[in-house]
């Protein structure tokens, strides 16, 4: 495992449709680019025909506004926009392709009342090809934390792309690494002995994911919980003190429906903080990628 195999170079892709939940996420893009030091694509989609009908506002004065709301901020970014008469969540996967990283907000102005997260940013984690940051509307006021944290859920060692990114994200942030890995005992834990021997193998199995990064990078602070419980509910309440969650999304080979799993799902919907939905694709029996959508 090493940073190097995060991908150094592209640009970061943020989706608006000109409501107030967009404009979080722009704010949230523009602020990743700039740690990136990579250009920002501003994209906005929308679907044309059938039961659709095209937006009030002209897509160009979308775009422009918030073009200018970046460059009002003195971040010295370029910026690009492009209008796209598509479907929003398709564009946005297919341009997640070349990107260093995607920006989404919550919900845009097709949102129902009292959903946490709607249709496109649900389907854009479901399908997205680069890292998915997913920007909460309003994040839950947080102490003061020094340095900040970024909070990476891992299962195991499949999950090392999540881990790689929360690295780099710490590094580019000041801020600290916190590992949270979540189990349960299962049918064959029936003693004392055998819920001993489980412990000891989880808490080797997060140790196995970090310790070479973190050997790599002995300046990033580090902290790991190895707990027995829900790892959406272990999550969730890790997110409380987090300013990013970070996890990775484990694609199905046959790219078939929403390829989201439910620890996943119920981050999305409940963190209290901003979520980064890493892919990590399966590869096919010779090692190349297997094709997904």
């Amino acid at each position: 495992m090493s940073l190097r195999s995060e991908t150094p170079h592209g640009h970061v892709v943020v989706g608006t449709d000109g409501s107030l939940g967009a404009t979080h996420a722009l704010d949230q893009a523009a602020a990743e680019a700039h740690r990136r030091q990579v250009p920002l694509e501003i994209v906005h989609a929308w679907p044309w025909g059938g039961a659709y009908e095209p937006q009030d506002e002209d897509a160009q004065d979308i775009l422009a506004r918030a073009a200018q709301h970046v460059t009002d901020h003195g971040m010295g970014l370029q910026v690009t926009t492009a209008a796209v008469p598509d479907d929003a969540a398709k564009v946005l996967v297919r341009r997640s392709r070349t990107a260093a990283l995607t920006v989404v907000g919550t919900r845009g102005k097709g949102g129902f009342q009292g959903l946490l997260l709607g249709s496109v940013s649900l389907r854009v984690a479901a399908h997205c090809r680069s890292p998915l940051l997913v920007v909460r509307d309003e994040p839950a006021i947080q102490p003061i934390a020094s340095p900040p944290s970024v909070i990476v859920g891992v299962r195991g060692e499949k999950d090392d792309p999540a881990a790689v990114f929360a690295f780099a994200e710490a590094i580019r942030r000041n801020a600290k690494v916190s590992v949270v890995h979540a189990w349960t005992y299962d049918q064959n834990d029936r003693t004392h002995s055998h819920r001993a021997s489980r412990a000891r193998s989880e808490d080797a199995t997060i140790a196995r994911v970090v310790t070479a990064l973190h050997k790599e990078n002995p300046f990033v602070q580090l902290d790991r919980r190895s707990i027995c419980g829900s790892p959406a509910r272990a999550l969730i309440d890790a997110s409380e003190a987090g300013a990013v969650v970070v996890i990775a999304a484990h694609r199905r080979k046959a790219g078939l429906g929403l390829q989201i799993g439910p620890v996943t799902h119920a981050l999305l919907h409940h963190a209290c903080s901003h979520v980064v939905v890493v892919p990590v694709i399966a590869r096919g029996r010779r090692g190349e990628p297997t094709k997904n959508p």
